[in-house]
C-alpha cells in the first residue's frame, strides 16, 4: 500500500516528525512543514497551503489537532514494509567490512574513497550506475527545503554502501548538469585531502536535488550538546587540529570552505574531526537573484553572483567581507578568482566555531541578521561571547589566535598551517588520551563505576589521564558534588590514579584544580580540595602564581580564609616573586572584604611593587575607597608619603582624585610623624593642599572638605605650586571660592599671603573680578597698600582692570576709606591711581567715587562735554544756576549745544534747558535696541502706564530729540513713550552665565570679528558699561559685546552625554575618527566652555567647543520616541520607518545604539539615541482620530474612516493604541504617528489654567489668576477653544492643552466660600466667608447666582470664589470621624471608625452650620444614630458579589468568627439597611457568616496588565496555545492584549510574542536598574554563556530591555555589559553595593 505523502514536499507521513497535522480548515500538512511555514510567520496563524484560509496556530504547530485517520493508514502500511526495509538496511555491505580503506575504520585518505569496492570502480564511480535509495531521515537543514537522510546505493553488481544525502529544492531555473559538473570538480579537488568528507556526487530524485557524501556517527555539535554546551581544552585542541589540517589541505587545492561551523564538523568513528558541506553554498546559490550582477553581456555571469540571500550562509559564522562582497568580481568557489569572500574568510568562521566550542554559546545568540549585520559590518565588533573565552582556562596564545581570527581586516587573520602548528603545539603539553569512541561519549569515569570490572593496564593508564582533564572540567563547571566523588573514588584507588596526581595535574596554563577553584570563587571545592593533606597552596602555575592569587582576584573571601587556614603565604609576589604582591592584586580588584583578611593574617599594607606603587596606590588610583580604608585601618597610613615612579604619593592621588574619605580617615588614625613625613610631599604642581585648592568647580564640596581637613593636619598654607607659584588661598581667590576663602582664612593663614611674584589675594581678586571674595579679604582687614613686582598694589589693579571688571569702581570707593591708602604710590610704569582713572570714559566715574576722591584731596580733570552726551543733575544741586526750567533733580537729558567751557543746552524731556557744567555729570546713555524696564524707585511713570506694569520689559526704538525714549513692548502696537530718568538697562546676564551669540547677527556693535554667530561661550566678566566680556574656547582673549547680541543658554556640565550636532559639518576642532552617532561624557569643562569628552573605545579625552555639541537626551525604556527633524538619515537607514513614525524604546545599549518598537514592525528598529527624540505619549482615556495629512494608516482603516473617533481604552507596549469605537465591537488598532488628539472639551465645560504647565498661555487671559473659571463657547478644528467668562468682557481663545476641565456647578447645588478666599470678586455684599447657600441660577459665562440665608435677593459670584458643599443623601455610607472626643448628641453605641447607612434626617434636633442632623444606621444597633454632617465622612460602600476579609487590625468581630479567622474570604451575598453584611464563605460552622462593615476590607484582585512580568504557573501542565520554546522557569513582560483577552508575552529568547490565556499565567517581580543579581545555581549555563562570570560573581542591573532581558554589570567585566536572561539571574539581597 502507497503512504500517504504531504502535498508540500512529497515526503511520506511518520509519527515523528512528519505528523500529518490538521489546520482548521480540514486540510492537513507534514508537522515539519506546517513548522517551517511557522516560522517565517510574523503572528500566530498560518496560511493554508491549498486554500489559503487563515488557522490560528498559537505558538508551536503542536497545538495543531493531528489527522489520526492518516495515523492509522501509516501505522498499517509500517507493519507491511517494516520486515523489507529492515533487511535492507542492516544488511551486510559487500566488500565494507573488510575494506581498510571505509569510513568506519579511517577518516579520508587519498588511497580510496570510503566504503566503495573495486568492482564498484572506487573512486572513479559513476553515481548514475547505481540505485539511491532514501532509508530515514536524520535530520533538517538551517532552511526550508533542506534536510539530511540516511541512504543505500547498490550498484549493478549486488553491492550495498551506506551512505548520507543532503537534500535541497532545486532552485528554480537552476541547471543541473551545470551543478553536477561543478559537485564533480568539487570532488576531484578535495579528493587527496585529508579530514575532509568524501563526496560522491549528485543527482535528482523526487523533484530535489541529492548531494550523496559519506556518513560518519557523530559531530562536533552533537558533542558539544552533550557535554552540556562545551568541549574539554583537548577536545577542543585535537578538533581544531583536525580542522585546520582539513582546510589547509582544501586552500592548497583551490577550495574554499565558506560554511564552518560545528554543525559541518563531523566525526569518524575514531573520533576525528573532518570538515563537510565545503563549497556548497556557492555551488546552490539561487540564480535567478534580484542582486545577481552582470559582466559584460556574460550569459553566465548570473551563476556567479553573490549575495547572503542566495548563497544561504548562517549570518553567525560569516566574515564582513561576506556580508559586502567588493564589486570588481564576484564570489568563485576557486578563490583566486574570488574578491568577497577568500580563505581569509575561513579563518572569520572557523574563529566564530572556536568561541562556540570553548564557551558553548553560539556567537552573536540572540541577535537577529541584521543587528549582526551592524554589528560585523558597521561597527567592526566581535562576537561578544569571545570575551567568555578569556581567563577560562583556555591557553594565552589559543585565545589571542581567536582573537586574530576575527580581526574585521582578513590581511590580518591567521592562516590555517600557522592555527595547526599552535593546536600540535598544545596538544603535545596535553596528557596522552585517544579521542571516545563514537559508541561512548558518556564520561569514562561513569563508565568505570556502571561496570564495576578493573580495567586493564592500558585502560587504566588512558583512564587516570581522561580522569585528570576530568577534575579540571568538574571545577571549571562548579560541579561540588561531581568533584567530592571524583576525588573520594581516587582516595579509594578506583579511578587508576592518586589524589595527588589529580590535584598536582595542570592545564595548558599549568593551573590545578585549586587555582581553577579560587580564580571561580568556588569556596565549597576549594575546601574540598584542602581537606586532602596532597594538596599543596603554594602551587606555581605557569606564571608563577599561587592559589591565592586567584582567590583575592576573585573577591571571594571565604577561598581566601581556606587557603590562609592551609598556611598559604600572604604576601607571595606573581611572576615568581619579581611582581606585585598578593595584597596589590587585592587593591587592584577593589575586595575590601579580601584585603581585610589579607592584613590580618600578616600581609604587608606597605609593601612595594616592581613599578614602586604601594598597595595603597593602587586603591586610590582605581578609586576603591573601601579597600583603602581597610589598608589605612590596619597598618597602611606609613604608605600615605612614598611616592611612585610619577612622584605621586597616595595622598596626591586622594586629593586629584576627590577622594575626602580616604584623607579624612587617615587624618583621623596616622601617627603625627607620618602625617608630618607625607603631607608636606611635593609633586609635579604642588603639596596636596595646592593640589585641592586647584580642583575643578565640578569637585568644589570636595575641594573645600579637603583644605579644612589638610590645614587642620598641619599643612603649610604658604606652600605654593610649582608652575604658577600661588598658595591654596590665591586658588582661592582666583576661582572666586569664597566657603574655601573663609576656610583658609579661619585656619589662621594670612589675609596678605605672597605668591612667587608678590601677589596678595587681593590682587588676584580684583585682577580676577571675584566679587565675593574681595568683599571677605578687605573686610578680613587685608592691606591695600602691598604692592607686587610690578609695583601695582590694590588701587592700581582695581583701576587698571575697571575697564572689564565694573565692581572695581565700587571697590575703588571702599578702599578709600582706610585712613592709611596709599593713593598717590607710583607703580613701575609712573603712573597713579589718578593716571589710572583718567584714562577711564568719564560716564563710568560715579558721584561715590569723586566724592572718596575728594576726601582724599584728588580732583580728576574737569570734564569735557560733547553734543550727544548724556548727563544728569549732580545730587549735590540744590537749585540749578538758572532754576530747573521744567527739569527735575533726577532728570537725564543729553546735551544739545555747548555754549562755552561753562555753559550748556541740555535737551530733557521737559524741553530744553541751560545749565552749568559743574552742576551736571556724564551717564551711561540708553541706545537703540537695548532692553529696559522701569526703575523700581518710580513709583508712576510720566507718561502713565498704559497697559504695561512694573514688571514689563521692552526695547529701545529710537529716542526723541527732545529726549524722550521710544520703548517697544510685546503685543504694543505702537511704542511707549518713557523719560529717560525713570528707565534703567536690563541686567539679564551674571560673570559665569553660558550664553550663546545669537545666531541671526550679522553686525556687532563692537565688531564680529573672528566669532561666529552661533558659538557659545561664558560671561568673563560685565564693563561698566553694561556690557559684557565673553570667554571663547577659540580666542586667546575676551570678545566686546551687547547683552543684547547674545542669548541666554542652558550651560554644559561634568558628566552630560553629548554629540554632534547634526547642522554641524565638520567640528571646529575636527572630527578625529568620531561621527554624529559618537556619544560620549564630559570628564572636564574649562572656564571658556571647551568640553573634554569621553568616548567609549577612544584612548584620550575629544576636545569640542560647545556650539558645536548638543545633550543627548537621557532615554530609558519605555520612553515614546520619534526620528528628529534634523537627522536625514538614521544611523542604520529608514527601512520601513518615516519622520512621522512613533514608536517605543525596546533597549539601549551601552555604546549609544537603541531599539525602537514600532507597531507596524515585528522587530524593533535599531538606530542611535542621537537620531532619536522624545514626543509626549498618548494617554488611556484620551479622545483620537486619524490626523487630515494621512491617507492610508499604517494598521489599516479596519472598516473605518478619516471621521471616525474614539476613546483610547488600552495602549500596548509596541504604542499602538487600542481604540473604542462606538458601534464597534473590536478594538480599532491605530499606529500613534497616525493618531491625532482630539481637544476632550464640549461647549459648555468648565475650564482653568493648568496650574503645572508652567508656560506662559498662548492667548493671554488679561490678568486672570489659575483660579479664575471660564465656559468653553465653542472650539475649532486646530484645537483651540473660545472661551467666555464673567471676569472680563467678550470673549477669548486659547488652545486646549494650556486648560484644564473642572467640576461645573449646577442649579439646586449647596456651596460655600473657597477655603483662604480673602475677598470675593465683587465684594461679599452681606454675606460672609461661613454662610451656606443654595445656587438658583447659573449664567452661560460662568456667573451664578446663590441663594443665602438672611439676604433678600440672589448673590452675584464667580465659580471661582466658591466650592460646592458636601451632602448627604439616603443611602449614602459614611464613617465615623477618627478624631471625635464626644459626638453633640452623644455615642450610645457607636465608636470611632463605625461604617454605617444614612436612613433619613432629624429635623427635630438641633443640627449645625452644615445643616439639619443625620439618621444613621448602623449594623447591631436597635435605634437609629443621630450624627451632624461634620461628624461623619463619605466612604465607598460596599456591593454585593466582592470578595472581603476581615480586618488584621481587627481581635474579634462584632458577631464572632462563625468558625474562620484572619485569612479567611467571603463573597457578599446581602446587605442590610444598617449595613450589616451576609458573606457566603466555604469554612466556617454557619452557612452565612455576618461582618460589621466597618471590620471588613475589600479584596481586589488587579488583572494582569500590558507591561507586568509573568511566568507560567506551576499547576499548568500544558498552554492552551502550546509551549513553542518557553518553559515554566521562563520569564517575559506582557506586550499585548488581544480582543479575546489572550495575552502577547514577549521573552528575550523568541523574535516573535508568545500567545497564552491570563489564566495560565501568574506575576513576578520585575527586575529594577540598581539591584544586585547573581546566577541562580540551578542554572547550568545562561542562555547567552557564562563569559568569565561564575555563580559567586555579583552584578547590578545597569539596563532592563522591554522584553525583560537584562543588561548586567559585574565588577571585574571591563568593555561590554553582560546579557542575560531574566529566569537565570535572581536577586542578591546579601551581597554588598556593587560599585
Amino acid at each position: 500500500m502507497k503512504l500517504p505523502a504531504c502535498s508540500v514536499c512529497q515526503m511520506n507521513y511518520n509519527e515523528e516528525d512528519r505528523v500529518p497535522m490538521m489546520l482548521q480548515c480540514g486540510h492537513s500538512f507534514c508537522k515539519e512543514c506546517l513548522a517551517h511555514m511557522f516560522a517565517v510567520c510574523t503572528d500566530h496563524t498560518l496560511l493554508c497551503p491549498r486554500c489559503r484560509q487563515p488557522s490560528k496556530v498559537g505558538n508551536s504547530v503542536e497545538a495543531l489537532r493531528k489527522n489520526f485517520g492518516m495515523l492509522s493508514l501509516i501505522r498499517r502500511a509500517s507493519s507491511d514494509c517494516g520486515a523489507e526495509c529492515d533487511s535492507d538496511e542492516d544488511e551486510e555491505l559487500t566488500d565494507c567490512a573488510s575494506n581498510p580503506y571505509s569510513d568506519r575504520s579511517r577518516s579520508n585518505t587519498p588511497q580510496a574513497s570510503p566504503g566503495w569496492t573495486p568492482g564498484c570502480g572506487g573512486i572513479t564511480l559513476d553515481l548514475g550506475s547505481h540505485a539511491l535509495r532514501l532509508l530515514r531521515p536524520l535530520s533538517n537543514g538551517p532552511r526550508q527545503g533542506q534536510d539530511v537522510w540516511a541512504g543505500l546505493l547498490t550498484g549493478p553488481g549486488g553491492c550495498k554502501h551506506k551512505v548520507a544525502v543532503k537534500r535541497v529544492e532545486m532552485p528554480e531555473g537552476m541547471d543541473l548538469e551545470w551543478i553536477q559538473g561543478k559537485i564533480e570538480n568539487l570532488r576531484r579537488a578535495a579528493m587527496w585531502c585529508q579530514n575532509v568528507c568524501t563526496l560522491y556526487g549528485a543527482c535528482s530524485k523526487e523533484g530535489k536535488l541529492c548531494i550523496v557524501m559519506d556518513k560518519y556517527p557523530s559531530s562536533v555539535q552533537a558533542m558539544m550538546q552533550q557535554n552540556e554546551g562545551r568541549l574539554t581544552l583537548e577536545q577542543i585542541l585535537r578538533y581544531g587540529a583536525d580542522i585546520s589540517r582539513g582546510v589547509a589541505e582544501l586552500h592548497a587545492a583551490g577550495v574554499v570552505c565558506m560554511n564552518l561551523k560545528p554543525s559541518n564538523l563531523l566525526l569518524d568513528i575514531r573520533g576525528r574531526a573532518v570538515v563537510a558541506d565545503f563549497g556548497l553554498p556557492e555551488i546552490l546559490k539561487k540564480p535567478q537573484c534580484k542582486k545577481a550582477r552582470f559582466n559584460g553581456g556574460d550569459e553566465n555571469a548570473t551563476l556567479m553572483h553573490s549575495c547572503i540571500e542566495c548563497t544561504m550562509l548562517n549570518p553567525n559564522y560569516m566574515a564582513p567581507e561576506a556580508w559586502e562582497p567588493l564589486r570588481k568580481s564576484s564570489l568563485n568557489l576557486f578563490w583566486e578568482d574570488a574578491v568577497g569572500m577568500s580563505a581569509e574568510s575561513d579563518a572569520w568562521s572557523f574563529g566564530c566555531t572556536l568561541v562556540e566550542m570553548c564557551t558553548g554559546a553560539v556567537p552573536w545568540g540572540g541577535s537577529s541578521s541584521d543587528e549582526i549585520y551592524r554589528s560585523v559590518v558597521k561597527a567592526r565588533r566581535q562576537p561578544p561571547q569571545y570575551v567568555g573565552i578569556v581567563g577560562g582556562g583556555i591557553p594565552r596564545e589559543l585565545w589571542k589566535m581567536i582573537g586574530e581570527c576575527l580581526q574585521f581586516k582578513p590581511s590580518k587573520r591567521p592562516t590555517f598551517h600557522a592555527m595547526l602548528a599552535i593546536f600540535l603545539r598544545h596538544l603535545r603539553e596535553m596528557p596522552l588520551s585517544p579521542p571516545p569512541s563514537p559508541d561512548k561519549y558518556s564520561d569514562p569515569v561513569k563508565e568505570v563505576e556502571v561496570s564495576g570490572t578493573e580495567p586493564s593496564p592500558s585502560s587504566t593508564l588512558e583512564f587516570g589521564q581522561t580522569s585528570l582533564s576530568a577534575l579540571h572540567r568538574l571545577v571549571a563547571e562548579g560541579d561540588t558534588d561531581g568533584a567530592r566523588d571524583l576525588l573520594s573514588r581516587a582516595a579509594a584507588g578506583k579511578v587508576g590514579t592518586s589524589v595527588g596526581a589529580l590535584l598536582d595535574s595542570r592545564n595548558v596554563d599549568g593551573q590545578t584544580a585549586l587555582h581553577m577553584a579560587a580564580m571561580r570563587g568556588y569556596s565549597e571545592i576549594v575546601e574540598l580540595i584542602l581537606e586532602y593533606p596532597e594538596a599543596d597552596v603554594e602551587v606555581l602555575d605557569k606564571d608563577g602564581d599561587t592559589p591565592i592569587v586567584f582567590a583575592v582576584a576573585s573577591g571571594t573571601p571565604e577561598c581566601l580564609k581556606a587557603l590562609i587556614k592551609k598556611g598559604a603565604d600572604v604576601n607571595a609576589r606573581l611572576k615568581d616573586g619579581m611582581g606585585p604582591a598578593v595584597a596589590h592584586v587585592c587593591a587592584f580588584h577593589g575586595q575590601p572584604d579580601c584585603m581585610r583578611e589579607l592584613l590580618l593574617a600578616g600581609a604587608n599594607p606597605n609593601s612595594v611593587d616592581d613599578e614602586g606603587e604601594t598597595v595603597l596606590h593602587r586603591a586610590v588610583t582605581k578609586r576603591h575607597t573601601d579597600c583603602a580604608i581597610v589598608i589605612l585601618e590596619n597598618g597602611g597610613c606609613g604608605s600615605m608619603g612614598i611616592r611612585n615612579a610619577k612622584d605621586l604619593t597616595p595622598l596626591h592621588l586622594c586629593t586629584a582624585t576627590a577622594n575626602v574619605a580616604v584623607v579624612k580617615k587617615w587624618v583621623e588614625i596616622a601617627t603625627k610623624e607620618q602625617i608630618e613625613t607625607a603631607i608636606e610631599v611635593v609633586s609635579s604642581v604642588g603639596t596636596a593642599l595646592v593640589m585641592a585648592a586647584a580642583l575643578k568647580k565640578a569637585h568644589g564640596e570636595e575641594a573645600r572638605d579637603l583644605v579644612k581637613i589638610l590645614l587642620a593636619a598641619g599643612a603649610n598654607p604658604t606652600a605654593m605650586d610649582t608652575q604658577r607659584g600661588q598658595t591654596a588661598l590665591h586658588a582661592a581667590a582666583i576661582a572666586n571660592d569664597v566657603e574655601m576663602v573663609k576656610i583658609i582664612l579661619e585656619a589662621g593663614v594670612d589675609v596678605d599671603a605672597r605668591d612667587i611674584h608678590t601677589t596678595t589675594p587681593l590682587h588676584v581678586a580684583l585682577a580676577r573680578g571675584s566679587k565675593a571674595c574681595v568683599g571677605l579679604l578687605l573686610e578680613r582687614g587685608a592691606n591695600c597698600n602691598v604692592q607686587d613686582d610690578e609695583g601695582d598694589n590694590a588701587f592700581h589693579i582695581a583701576a587698571d582692570m575697571a575697564k572689564m571688571v565694573r565692581e572695581n569702581l565700587d571697590w575703588i570707593v571702599v578702599m578709600l576709606q582706610q585712613p592709611d591708602a596709599a593713593i598717590d604710590v607710583k607703580n613701575h610704569s609712573g603712573k597713579t591711581l589718578r593716571d589710572l582713572l583718567e584714562a577711564l570714559p568719564r560716564e563710568w566715574i560715579s558721584e561715590d567715587l569723586m566724592d572718596a576722591l575728594a576726601t582724599k584731596d584728588i580732583q580728576l580733570s574737569p570734564t569735557i562735554f560733547d553734543p550727544g552726551d548724556w548727563v544728569k543733575f549732580k545730587r549735590s544741586v540744590r537749585t540749578p544756576t538758572y532754576g530747573w526750567q521744567g527739569a527735575r533733580p533726577r532728570s537725564v537729558g543729553f546735551v544739545q549745544t555747548v555754549v562755552d567751557k561753562e555753559q550748556l543746552i541740555i535737551a530733557f524731556c521737559t524741553g530744553e534747558a541751560r545749565v552749568t557744567a559743574d552742576e551736571i555729570v556724564k551717564v551711561v546713555p540708553l541706545d537703540r535696541g537695548q532692553h529696559v524696564r522701569l526703575k523700581s524707585d518710580a513709583k508712576e511713570p510720566r507718561y502713565g502706564w498704559r497697559g504695561q506694569c512694573r514688571d514689563s520689559i521692552g526695547t529701545v526704538l529710537c529716542i526723541d530729540d527732545d529726549g524722550i525714549l521710544r520703548v517697544g513692548f510685546p503685543g504694543a502696537s505702537r511704542g511707549w513713550k518713557a523719560d529717560p530718568a525713570e528707565m534703567e538697562r536690563v541686567e539679564e546676564f551674571e560673570v559665569g552665565d553660558w550664553v550663546r551669540i545669537r545666531p541671526s547677527l550679522t553686525t556687532a556693535k563692537h565688531g564680529l570679528g573672528p566669532v561666529t554667530p552661533g558659538s557659545i561661550g561664558v560671561v568673563y566678566s560685565k564693563r561698566p558699561d553694561n556690557s559684557l566680556l565673553l570667554d571663547l574656547s577659540y580666542l586667546q582673549g575676551p570678545w566686546h559685546c551687547e547683552p543684547e547680541e547674545v542669548e541666554r543658554v542652558e550651560p554644559f556640565k561634568v558628566g552630560d552625554r553629548v554629540c554632534v550636532k547634526r547642522s554641524v559639518a565638520e567640528p571646529r576642532y575636527a572630527w578625529g575618527g568620531e561621527t554624529h552617532h559618537s556619544v560620549g561624557k564630559i570628564s572636564e569643562v574649562s572656564s571658556d566652555g571647551l568640553l573634554m569628552i569621553d568616548i567609549t573605545g577612544r584612548p584620550i579625552l575629544w576636545q569640542a567647543d560647545p556650539a558645536d555639541m548638543e545633550k543627548v537626551e537621557d532615554f530609558k525604556v519605555g520612553d515614546w520616541v520619534r526620528v528628529k527633524a534634523s537627522v536625514s538619515s538614521p544611523k542604520y537607514g529608514w527601512e520601513d520607518v518615516t519622520r512621522g513614525s512613533i514608536g517605543v524604546v525596546y533597549s539601549l545599549d551601552e555604546e549609544g545604539d537603541v531599539g525602537v518598537g514600532f507597531c507596524f514592525r515585528s522587530k524593533p528598529f535599531s538606530c542611535s539615541i542621537t537620531d532619536m527624540e522624545k514626543v509626549p505619549p498618548f494617554e488611556v482615556d484620551q479622545e483620537i482620530h486619524i490626523a487630515p495629512t494621512v491617507t492610508e494608516p499604517r494598521l489599516g482603516w479596519s472598516s473605518e474612516t478619516s471621521a471616525t473617533t474614539g476613546k483610547i481604552m488600552r495602549i500596548d507596549m509596541d504604542a499602538t493604541l487600542n481604540v473604542r469605537v462606538a458601534g464597534r465591537s473590536t478594538m480599532w488598532r491605530v499606529a500613534p504617528g497616525d493618531a491625532e488628539r482630539l481637544s476632550g472639551f464640549e461647549v459648555g465645560d468648565w475650564v482653568r489654567l493648568k496650574g503645572s504647565s508652567g508656560l506662559k498661555p498662548s492667548y493671554d487671559w488679561h490678568g486672570a489668576g489659575k483660579e479664575s473659571v471660564a465656559v468653553v463657547h465653542s472650539i475649532s478644528d486646530t484645537g483651540y477653544l473660545e472661551l467666555a467668562g464673567c471676569f472680563r468682557l467678550g470673549r477669548w481663545m486659547t488652545h486646549y492643552s494650556e486648560v484644564e476641565k473642572v467640576q461645573t456647578l449646577r442649579i439646586g447645588q449647596h456651596v460655600r466660600f473657597r477655603a483662604g478666599l480673602t475677598e470675593p470678586r465683587w465684594g461679599w455684599r452681606g454675606a460672609s466667608h461661613d454662610c451656606r447657600g443654595v445656587i438658583i441660577g447659573v449664567h452661560a459665562d460662568g456667573e451664578i447666582r446663590v441663594a443665602f440665608a438672611g439676604l433678600t435677593g440672589p448673590w452675584r459670584g464667580d465659580p471661582a470664589d466658591l466650592e460646592k458643599e458636601e451632602m448627604f443623601d439616603v443611602g449614602d455610607w459614611v464613617k465615623v470621624r477618627e478624631d471625635i472626643e464626644e459626638p453633640k448628641h452623644g455615642w450610645k453605641g457607636v465608636r470611632p471608625g463605625s461604617v454605617g447607612v444614612v436612613q433619613g434626617i432629624a429635623y427635630e434636633s438641633e443640627g449645625d452650620e452644615y445643616g439639619r442632623p443625620l439618621l444613621i444606621g448602623f449594623c447591631g444597633e436597635q435605634e437609629r444614630w443621630i450624627g451632624l454632617h461634620s461628624e461623619v465622612l463619605r466612604v465607598q460602600p460596599i456591593r454585593v458579589g466582592q470578595l472581603v476579609q476581615v480586618k488584621a487590625s481587627v481581635k474579634q468581630p462584632r458577631f464572632g468568627w462563625s468558625g474562620h479567622n484572619h485569612g479567611s474570604r467571603g463573597t457578599v451575598t446581602l446587605i442590610d439597611a444598617d449595613g450589616r453584611l451576609r458573606l457566603h464563605s466555604s469554612i466556617g460552622t454557619q452557612k452565612t457568616w455576618m461582618l460589621d462593615p466597618a471590620e471588613v476590607e475589600v479584596i481586589e484582585e488587579q488583572p494582569i496588565c500590558i507591561g507586568d512580568w509573568i511566568k507560567v504557573k506551576g499547576s499548568v501542565p500544558t498552554p492552551v496555545h502550546q509551549w513553542g520554546e518557553v518553559t515554566h522557569k521562563s520569564i517575559g513582560v506582557v506586550h499585548r492584549i488581544d480582543d479575546d483577552g489572550d495575552l502577547w508575552v514577549a521573552f528575550c529568547f523568541l523574535e516573535r510574542l508568545w500567545v497564552c490565556k491570563p489564566s495560565e499565567m501568574e506575576r513576578v517581580d520585575a527586575f529594577k536598574i540598581d539591584d544586585v543579581v547573581r546566577v541562580k545555581k540551578t542554572v547550568v549555563t545562561p542562555r547567552w554563556g557564562w563569559g568569565i562570570e561564575t555563580y559567586a560573581s555579583r552584578g547590578v542591573v545597569t539596563g532592563v530591555d522591554a522584553d525583560g532581558k537584562l543588561r548586567i554589570r559585574f565588577a571585574r567585566r571591563e568593555g561590554r555589559l553582560w546579557v542575560g536572561d531574566p529566569a537565570d539571574v535572581e536577586l542578591d539581597s546579601e551581597a554588598p553595593c556593587i560599585t
